[in-house]
């Protein structure tokens, strides 16, 4: 299967900034001391965090993020990786 590495910007408040990795990322939501949990569904369920600001995905992915890359006005780069090493 064919992985995107997305690299990533996004400058701007704290609020833009959570708001972005809320809708692209799953997070957990926690009230009352941890008593109740929610988790949130984001748009990249499988996905491998290669560094702060570098993810990789699947390419099916690949429309869903770039609509919320565009909305969040973030700079980016894409890079398709054809072949994994041996």
């Amino acid at each position: 299967m064919k992985k995107v590495i997305m690299i990533y910007d996004l400058k701007g408040n704290d609020v833009e900034r959570i708001g972005f990795n809320r809708k692209l990322f799953q997070y957990r939501i926690q009230s009352h001391k941890g008593r109740y949990k929610t988790k949130s569904k984001g748009v990249l369920k499988d996905y491998i965090k290669l560094a702060r600001s570098v993810v990789m995905f699947s390419l099916n992915d690949i429309v869903m993020v770039k609509s919320i890359l565009k909305q969040s006005k973030a700079k980016y780069k894409l890079y398709e990786v054809h072949k994994e090493l041996k």
